[in-house]
């Protein structure tokens, strides 16, 4: 049954209310979800959590889009059943703390990744790449979206499932630094392509299948968007 939601962060309500729905059967697998209009209508909001919700559960693997329009419940491990993490960029430290976990956890999935992938997972990696490139250089745009796929995309090469796991139960947090971060890049054509190219240099390093260079080139970057956030911090202080 769905009920209607009422309160606030209602994309979390839709989503944990679909993510119950699918895990429950009431949305088997192979079948399509209702409409983005039915979903809204029978959950009493507009279309745009609705939206973002099955964005969170595409990006998840688990649910996909139909051709001509339409999503479809995904086989879907255990893992699924885990709740996602609704947080918010509470303060500063947050965001440090958050980089900090991210250099522990990326350095080794890009390790494992330079072990591990399979001509399947670098096509993946690359197109992921070739996306942020093109939104990077758009300016009109964030690329925090291409941004968040490329790493999920390393992730999942390193074949460890907990690890895709983690990013994705943090999805919105992750999201929200991410556009924090790139949105101070633009108008600023040298610091975009200098984000390209550092995405660019794990990427290569893990195609080589050089997990040294792969861990120490996701280090360099992570690092780098540590540092810069630190001095946006220490700037607004001022």
């Amino acid at each position: 049954m769905i009920n209607k939601v009422t309160r606030q962060k209602a994309s979390h309500q839709v989503l944990a209310q679909l993510k119950d729905g699918i895990n429950g059967g009431t949305f088997p697998v192979g079948e399509k979800l209702p409409s983005e209009n039915e979903l809204a209508n029978a959950f009493g909001v507009s279309r745009v959590p609705v939206r973002e919700a099955l964005g969170i559960l595409e990006v998840s693997g688990i649910i996909s889009s139909r051709q001509g329009g339409g999503h479809r419940v995904e086989q879907h491990s255990l893992l699924s059943k885990y709740e996602p993490l609704v947080m918010e960029i509470a303060n500063p430290s947050e965001v440090e703390a958050l980089l900090e976990m991210r250099e522990v956890i990326e350095q080794q999935a890009a390790r494992l990744a330079a072990e591990r992938r399979t001509e399947e997972d670098l096509q993946n990696i690359e197109q992921a790449l070739n996306a942020f490139r093109l939104g990077t250089l758009n300016e009109g745009l964030i690329g925090h979206q291409q941004d968040y796929l490329f790493h999920r995309a390393i992730m999942l090469a390193s074949h460890n499932p907990f690890l895709v796991q983690i990013l994705d139960n943090m999805h919105e947090l992750y999201l929200g630094v991410l556009v924090y971060s790139l949105s101070k890049n633009l108008g600023r054509d040298a610091e975009r392509q200098r984000v390209i190219d550092e995405h660019e240099q794990v990427w290569l390093a893990i195609k080589a299948g050089d997990p040294i260079r792969a861990a120490s080139s996701m280090q360099n970057h992570l690092s780098n968007v540590r540092g810069k956030l630190r001095r946006l911090k220490e700037e607004a202080e001022t």
